[in-house]
């Protein structure tokens, strides 16, 4: 739910002051417990997300953005990250600094390996922007190599798909190196809803070989989806109130080239796992670089 509320005014498909899903229509489309999505909308509210109005709704929250901050402000969960640094000895005005050393002191190199254009960059470029980590990009050709080469092998982790990901354990094992596992289903998760409307959703792909392993991801949805790959097929046939979802890698084909239809959000490509999987190795490896003389 605040992925949505972020994502959505982040693309402009949600302003603040919107009215939001009641509780009960989350809870039919989430098929869990009213209460608990009403639960969950408090606990937005306590971070600045969403304003809960008494006999009149849920409503994105009306503050005003911030120059370099994220779409909604959370006043509330910057002072509980603020407290929380107090309570660990780290005074507020210190922890914006004492973090950036923690991500900063020394940047990681990830290996990517992906089938298709659309996966390798979707999963590089957000490794660079969301946690400053260089990502290097390789085809599942590496695995046919005799030996390790040696760009993965400089390698501070691996990321890829589940389908190589124990080749690649093997091999990186004794390297010492951790294999994290993303799939496109992680990417997309967050709005299957949107499978439920009565129009189809389209998928626009850089790369055809995607359009498997949407298939795949999609399962019982699958029949809801209509795949649009760049160089084969024509955006004119997206209809203009048609919802449409744009990997990364095709928005950088198309540049400035107008889309049709309405857009969905883009979502990230890592689950809550694996980002912190992935913030656990950045954060030792600084650490130690820190701790070393």
């Amino acid at each position: 739910m605040r992925r949505r509320v972020l994502g959505g005014v982040a693309s402009g498909t949600l302003r603040r002051n919107d009215r939001l899903p009641s509780a009960r229509e989350l809870a039919s489309e989430f098929d869990v417990d009213p209460r608990l999505v009403l639960s969950s909308y408090r606990v937005l509210a306590r971070e600045g997300l969403v304003d809960i109005r008494r006999r009149s709704g849920i409503y994105v929250a009306s503050t005003p953005p911030v120059p370099g901050g994220p779409p909604v402000v959370a006043d509330g969960w910057v002072a509980d990250v603020l407290f929380a640094g107090i309570e660990r000895g780290l005074p507020a005005p210190r922890l914006g600094d004492w973090l950036r050393r923690c991500v900063t002191t020394r940047r990681l190199r990830a290996a990517v390996v992906a089938l298709a254009f659309d996966q390798l960059e979707g999963l590089c470029g957000e490794l660079r922007e969301l946690y400053g980590v260089d990502a290097v990009p390789f085809a599942p050709a590496v695995l046919d190599a005799p030996n390790v080469p040696t760009e993965l092998a400089a390698a501070d982790f691996v990321v890829t798909e589940a389908q190589y990901a124990d080749a690649l354990r093997q091999r990186m094992a004794p390297l010492g190196k951790r294999v994290l596992v993303a799939s496109i289903r992680a990417d997309l998760d967050t709005h299957w809803q949107l499978l439920k409307q009565e129009q189809p959703v389209y998928v626009v792909f850089a790369d055809a070989r995607s359009e498997p392993i949407l298939a795949e991801a999609a399962g019982r949805h699958a029949d809801r989806l209509r795949v649009v790959v760049i160089g084969r097929d024509e955006l004119t046939q997206i209809p203009p109130d048609a919802p449409v979802y744009v990997t990364r890698s095709a928005r950088q084909r198309l540049g400035a080239t107008p889309i049709p239809g309405r857009p969905i959000p883009a979502a990230r490509a890592f689950d809550a796992a694996s980002s912190l999987e992935i913030l656990r190795l950045m954060v030792g490896a600084n650490l130690k670089a820190m701790r070393t003389p």
